[in-house]
This record gives C-alpha cells, sequence and structure tokens, in this order.
C-alpha cells in the first residue's frame, strides 16, 4: 500500500511530507517540467506563481503503486491573460474547460487520456498537483487546485482505476470535488474514512461529518447540523448530531454554544 499518513486539506493546512507520496516532478532540465514539490496544499505564499499571467505547462512522474505502473501526468493551462490586469481571464464563478490534464505511460510515452479541467478563475493547476490514495485501494490518484479564494479551495480528484489502468471521476470524487466544496477534509487510511467540516462564526467543530468510503462510495455515518442564531459578534447556535446506527442515521445528541464557542451551562 502506498505511503501515507493522515491529511487534512482546506483553509491553509498542509502535510507537505515528501516521503507521503510516490509523485516526484520530472527534472527541470527537460522543458516545461517542474522540479517543485508535488505534495501538500497550497497557500497563495507558498506557490507565488499561482495566478501568474504566464500559463505553465507542468509535468510530473506518479507511479500509483511501489512495483506497479507508472504515468507521466502533463497539466496545461488553457486561459490566456486578456490583457485586463483588473479582472484578467475569469467567468465569475460559471465553470468552463480552463485546461487539460494527459496522461501518458512511463514505459513507451503513449498518451492514455486528455481529462479536461473545469475552473472560473486563471490558475497555474500544475503548482498544485496533489498523488494521495483517495478511496483507500492501495493504489495512489490525484488531484490539482481549480478554485482559489482567500480560506476558501476547491479541487478536482481523479482515482486510478486498477482496471482499465485509467485515471477516472466516480461518486467519491464528485462528492470531494464538488458536495464538499470549501469544506476541511480529512483522510484517515486506518479508518478508511473521511471527515469533511466547514467553519461558521461562533459554532465550534466537534467532530464535523464523517464518511466510510466502500467501493469508490462516501456512506455517511456521522452527521453535525448546525442551526446559527444571533448576529456577529454574538452568535448562538446548535450542533445536532446524528449517527449511523442499525443502517439508519438517528439523533445521538445536541449541544448549544453561546459566543465565543462556550457550552451553554
Amino acid at each position: 500500500m502506498p505511503r501515507n499518513r493522515f491529511r487534512r486539506y482546506g483553509h491553509g493546512s498542509s502535510d507537505p511530507s515528501p516521503e507521503s507520496s510516490d509523485a516526484k516532478a520530472l527534472p527541470e532540465s527537460r522543458a516545461g517540467i517542474s522540479n517543485r514539490p508535488t505534495t501538500g496544499f497550497p497557500e497563495g505564499s507558498e506557490f507565488p506563481d499561482l495566478f501568474s499571467d504566464i500559463p505553465q505547462t507542468l509535468s510530473f512522474q506518479l507511479s500509483v503503486k511501489h512495483g506497479g505502473p507508472a504515468f507521466r501526468i502533463t497539466v496545461r493551462p488553457g486561459w490566456q491573460h486578456n490583457g485586463d490586469y483588473e479582472k484578467p481571464w475569469r467567468h465569475d464563478g460559471v465553470f468552463v474547460h480552463a485546461g487539460d490534464i494527459e496522461v501518458a505511460r512511463c514505459q513507451d510515452g503513449k498518451r492514455l487520456q486528455l481529462l479536461p479541467l473545469m475552473a472560473w478563475q486563471p490558475l497555474n493547476f500544475g503548482l498544485t498537483f496533489h498523488a494521495d490514495d483517495i478511496n483507500f485501494d492501495g493504489y495512489l490518484d490525484f488531484s490539482v487546485l481549480t478554485e482559489y479564494a482567500g480560506s476558501y479551495y476547491g479541487r478536482s480528484y481523479w482515482v486510478y482505476d486498477r482496471g482499465s489502468g485509467l485515471f477516472v471521476q466516480n461518486e467519491l470524487t464528485q462528492a470531494l470535488g464538488e458536495n464538499w466544496r470549501g469544506s476541511i477534509i480529512n483522510f484517515d487510511p486506518k479508518k478508511h474514512e473521511i471527515g469533511t467540516s466547514l467553519l461558521m462564526p461562533g459554532c465550534p467543530v466537534l467532530e464535523g461529518d464523517r464518511y466510510r468510503v466502500k467501493k469508490n462510495r462516501p456512506i455517511l455515518i456521522h452527521k453535525e447540523d448546525i442551526t446559527q442564531q444571533g448576529g456577529s459578534p454574538r452568535f448562538n447556535c446548535t450542533v445536532t448530531v446524528s449517527d449511523l446506527i442499525g443502517g439508519t442515521m438517528r439523533v445521538t445528541g445536541a449541544r448549544r454554544f453561546d459566543a465565543p464557542e462556550q457550552p451553554v451551562k
């Protein structure tokens, strides 16, 4: 199984340890190829060229498993700067075809896939390439940042399908890239679980929602519904907790908090 550790993504958190991934950048001496690290979650200060005027094509070598097949992943932004430095190429929240990811076999260089990148802002997607085993099947998958706004992040994901030898999107990648967009996301490879949570003023995150991954499907096993009342700076909130019991989600508790995030006695 690929070397992996508990990961946290979103709101600027990262685990940039290079030993936790079998992905590596190809030598910079070859044209258009990056030698930047391929792990960790990007922050604007960490990747100063994320919003560069010049789109960068970057390539990476990804071995999906020790001794398994290796691929050359090339990330190509498709946007061009329009000359307007106040509002460069962007579509104000409407996702359009903004680039491509080419997947080629390292063994013979044959191109296997051309995956479209959808985004609404001009990002240098290759700078944010990250490989991890997101479905806990023992094979590395990959993702790139496709949306960035302050503390709000969104990524697009592809998982390796060992049957076809290709990278695909499915119910799990849709949840990660669309349903949970903007959430803090935690991967727990020991329990085969994914945790998600959103930060709300005055409301603490007790555990967040948790999903167990089975056959590329996220199954909800723990839910925290937050009801917010009042206004800034005196937000009050109630956290209602539900758990999967006997195949059904059932309410197992509730706590009320007064700002600043103190339980009501």
